[in-house]
């Protein structure tokens, strides 16, 4: 895994990116300048070998290990997409770690979905799973990328991911996503929910979001003790990319941080393997 942190002496805020993209949290991160922020790239997204049947709580326990080196617990952690069930996790298997948890749009699986939609999302994605792995078998992971995006963030996905970070950056997330299918699919699908998480957590959904995302987070937040829900309108799956200002607002005043940090970046980055 990789990471950046920006210093400073605020209470740390991890930004841990979704599904297909190291870059979700890129614009969010910098409207977040002036308070310590910890960007983390995912086993799987650094370009290094990924190590086989990585689990969710492999996942959690990575985040851990990089809040512990670098002095950064408790933090306020921000997940967004199939990064909500690793902070989850992380929350129940290392609560030491995490101040507060902000869940951007959590990922439509079982172990999070409303029950009355787990059926219809087994048929929505079923298809589009079977095809990305398909284009995966064959090496055509562009294809793949292009199989399941549309279906999660909308037939515009590519235009706005584009114009928002660059085609180059896109193209080489597209060329990268063969992990995605061959590991982080399984390890989400066999990813159980434990609720007994003790931290406040504020579940962000998207106004312009499907229903099933709304049923979701309206379960989830009612099996959660302190959980509270925001909304976002205007917009939707790619709210990191579309309303990074808004986000950075919402989520300064969940940690208490709006005054805090300082105009610090002393531009620390790494690569570690545990």
């Amino acid at each position: 895994m990789a990471y950046t942190d920006t210093g400073g002496d605020g209470e740390p805020i991890l930004l841990m990116h979704g599904a297909l993209l190291a870059d979700w949290m890129t614009p969010l991160a910098s409207e977040l300048r002036g308070h310590r922020v910890v960007r983390l790239v995912r086993a799987g997204y650094t370009g290094g070998p990924v190590p086989d049947d990585l689990t969710i709580a492999d996942h959690a326990r990575h985040a851990a290990t990089l809040l512990h080196r670098l002095g950064g617990v408790p933090a306020h952690v921000v997940a967004h997409s199939s990064a909500a069930a690793i902070a989850l996790q992380l929350a129940v298997d290392h609560p030491s770690c995490v101040r507060t948890l902000c869940l951007l749009e959590p990922p439509l699986v079982d172990a999070l979905a409303d029950p009355s939609d787990v059926d219809d999302l087994r048929a929505a994605f079923g298809p589009v799973i079977g095809a990305a792995m398909a284009a995966t078998a064959h090496g055509d992971h562009a294809a793949a990328f292009d199989a399941f995006m549309p279906l999660v963030c909308g037939p515009r996905y590519r235009e706005i991911m584009d114009d928002v970070l660059g085609a180059a950056v896109v193209d080489d997330a597209a060329s990268r996503c063969g992990p995605v299918f061959t590991s982080e699919v399984a390890a989400l699908a066999a990813w159980t929910f434990d609720p007994a998480v003790a931290q406040p957590v504020v579940l962000v959904q998207g106004g312009d979001s499907p229903p099933p995302v709304h049923r979701l987070v309206a379960h989830l937040a009612g099996l959660l003790p302190q959980a509270t829900v925001q909304t976002v309108e205007n917009a939707d799956h790619l709210m990191p990319l579309t309303a990074p200002a808004t986000l950075a607002a919402l989520i300064l005043r969940v940690t208490g941080s709006v005054t805090a940090g300082s105009d610090v970046d002393d531009g620390r980055q790494g690569l570690f393997q545990k």
